[in-house]
């Protein structure tokens, strides 16, 4: 980066050299500023199509491995319940958006998100997970390396994703309880 030093300097004004890795964008407060880029810049990568039933199965293979903590009487629905989930707008817009992640088509964080809701419906062994540890669920991913997405199973999706979760857990919970001997 060159600057101009022989521009009018105000009071506070320091005027030095900048050696950074990597900047967009930065303006001191100089009348002429000149920025060189050194090496390669990083090209955004064209947009691929993203096939999203490949992508869908990919995530509901993934949400499989929770299947040994779900309640017994949700067994059967578990998986239903998450093709459904993977139909609402809401869930759509953001699970197959992969983001910064890597070694994955899917958003791991945002499916986290949505297991620990889920884990959050299971009130004393009532729910649909027998007990909900996020420790036990992170293990389960992965053959239990799956450290990278157990501080996900800590939060909860957006507020717009609860509602539309809870909208359709209402609709499952008739059926499930219904089916009870």
């Amino acid at each position: 980066m060159n600057i101009d030093k022989d521009a009018a300097q105000g009071s506070g004004n320091t005027f030095m050299e900048f050696n950074i890795g990597h900047v967009e964008n930065l303006n001191p407060a100089a009348k002429t500023v000149v920025n060189n880029y050194y090496g390669t810049r990083v090209k955004p990568q064209a947009g691929t199509t993203v096939n999203k039933e490949s992508v869908r199965e990919e995530i509901l293979n993934y949400v499989e491995n929770t299947l040994q903590f779900v309640n017994p009487k949700w067994r059967g629905k578990y998986m239903e319940l998450w093709a459904d989930m993977l139909n609402l707008p809401e869930v759509d817009a953001v699970v197959y958006d992969k983001g910064m992640q890597e070694g994955t088509r899917f958003n791991r964080k945002e499916v986290a998100h949505i297991i620990c809701y889920l884990g959050k419906h299971s009130d004393g062994g009532t729910g649909i997970f027998t007990k909900y540890v996020a420790t036990h669920i992170a293990a389960s991913f992965k053959d239990g390396r799956e450290g990278t997405v157990r501080p996900e199973l800590g939060f909860r999706p957006s507020q717009e994703i609860r509602d539309a979760i809870d909208t359709l857990m209402k609709q499952y919970e008739k059926t499930v309880n219904h089916s009870e001997p």
